[in-house]
């Protein structure tokens, strides 16, 4: 009968040290674990982790980095990996009314651009949720904290597409040692002088608390090979899209007539909240290409799986709708001159479009791509479709669920095919102690 036990008292080295001597001996972890408390983790992780190049003994090691007072933009940054475990923190449910902002340029142009975004947001706030009161009165057997927190959130929801880029936020990363130090060398050939700050400091702390597992060689051609295609790896820019380009387009290199052939059996009838088996993923990809508010981007880069490379955050595409129809007609045109007249002074400003985008709005519109599998589609469709998540995302997931349908015609789908509508629910989704609730 197998021995099954945990061990998660010993240091991230300790925890790796203890799994690579697995490749080397055929006796117990708790003996192991008597060598490892002996020896001290650190020499071993500089000559086998370090010196002699087994990577993968660095995945068996996991800490987890707490970054604060940095932009939503170094924020994308840091999280464009598909190994990436973390949180951040939510311009949905948190008042980010003071916060600080980014001003990469420090000039007296672009203060005067972050300072009209914050006071709009700030003097928007109180009569958007009275309005909102009066457009979604509390209903018989609603509990009043569940739905006054709703409302507060639908305000978020509308008045996050006013906050600069250079809002200032805060997230947790939880990693392995060799992913940590991977993802911070090549952040430190982002075009942008706060990430690659991001990128020195993490390394620091790590270097001070794991001296043994970040002394890896730096390759003089790696380095130019990493800064001469920095621009591209960090950003997808309008260059790389065909001019005529429509708002929304699908290809899919999926032939279904073998996939029905093969599969019908695992695609037909699955039950809600199950995923697709991931060998499906053999069949091939779906790419989509589409407009979105950054904002909600943010919400779709969440899903680590497949391609969703961060957009250049530019004001080409506009502003959306959706945030403007949300407010009261006063609110309303307010905030498009307002618009108007930023994007106007932002384009102004003398900087690179890299450094402009601290000064744009979560609400400006990007041109985005996915290129997911067929497991990874369906995951992405059915959970981005429901009625808490943003309605400009989900107004994306519903073409894409009717592009599946029209190339896939036996294939379940649990799509929330609904019209996004207010749900009190939005009010407990939230964490609190136990018995508030």
């Amino acid at each position: 009968m197998a021995d099954i036990f945990i061990v998660d008292d010993q240091g991230p080295e300790a925890t790796a040290m203890l799994q690579a001597l697995y490749s080397r001996s055929a006796a117990s972890a708790r003996e192991h674990l008597e060598q490892v408390k002996a020896r001290g983790s650190a020499k071993f992780m500089e000559s086998y982790y370090v010196g002699y190049g087994h990577a993968s003994i660095g995945d068996c090691g996991s800490t987890t980095l707490f970054v604060e007072g940095l932009s939503v933009l170094a924020c994308k940054a840091v999280q464009d990996n598909p190994l990436y475990s973390g949180q951040e923190s939510s311009t949905r449910y948190i008042d980010f009314s003071k916060q600080a902002i980014v001003d990469s340029l420090g000039t007296v142009q672009s203060k005067a651009i972050l300072d009209a975004w914050m006071a709009f947001y700030l003097d928007a706030l109180e009569p958007l949720e009275e309005h909102l009161r009066a457009e979604f009165p509390r209903r018989e057997g609603e509990k009043e904290k569940f739905w006054e927190n709703a409302i507060k959130a639908r305000g978020f929801d509308i008045l996050r597409g006013f906050l600069p880029a250079g809002i200032t936020s805060q997230l947790a990363w939880t990693t392995n040692l060799r992913q940590a130090a991977d993802k911070l060398h090549l952040l430190r050939h982002h075009p942008l002088a706060e990430v690659r700050d991001i990128a020195d400091g993490c390394l620091k702390v790590l270097r001070e608390h794991y001296p043994s597992s970040f002394g890896h060689k730096d390759y003089p051609e790696t380095e130019a090979y990493l800064a001469k295609t920095a621009a591209k790896t960090n950003y997808l820019d309008a260059s790389f899209f065909a001019p005529d380009q429509p708002d929304f387009s699908f290809s899919s290199t999926v032939d279904n007539a073998v996939l029905e052939a093969k599969e019908l059996d695992v695609i037909e009838g699955r039950p809600p909240r199950t995923n697709l088996p991931r060998y499906l993923e053999g069949y091939g990809q779906y790419t989509c290409t589409f407009d979105l508010d950054y904002g909600s981007y943010r919400d779709l880069q969440r899903h680590r799986n497949g391609i969703c490379r961060i957009p250049l955050l530019t004001g080409e595409r506009g502003f959306h709708n959706w945030y403007l129809d949300q407010l009261p007609d006063a609110l309303r045109e307010r905030g498009a001159a307002l618009v108007a007249a930023q994007y106007a002074a932002i384009d102004a400003l003398d900087a690179a479009a890299e450094d402009k985008q601290y000064y744009y709005p979560l609400g400006a519109k990007v041109r985005c791509q996915t290129v997911y599998t067929l497991p990874q589609m369906i995951y992405v469709i059915e959970l981005r479709s429901q009625n808490t998540v943003h309605s400009t995302l989900r107004d994306v997931m519903h073409r894409m669920h009717g592009e599946m349908t029209r190339l896939h015609p036996r294939l379940t789908l649990h799509t929330d095919l609904e019209p996004s509508t207010f749900d009190v629910k939005r009010g407990q989704q939230t964490i609190m102690k136990r018995g508030e609730l």
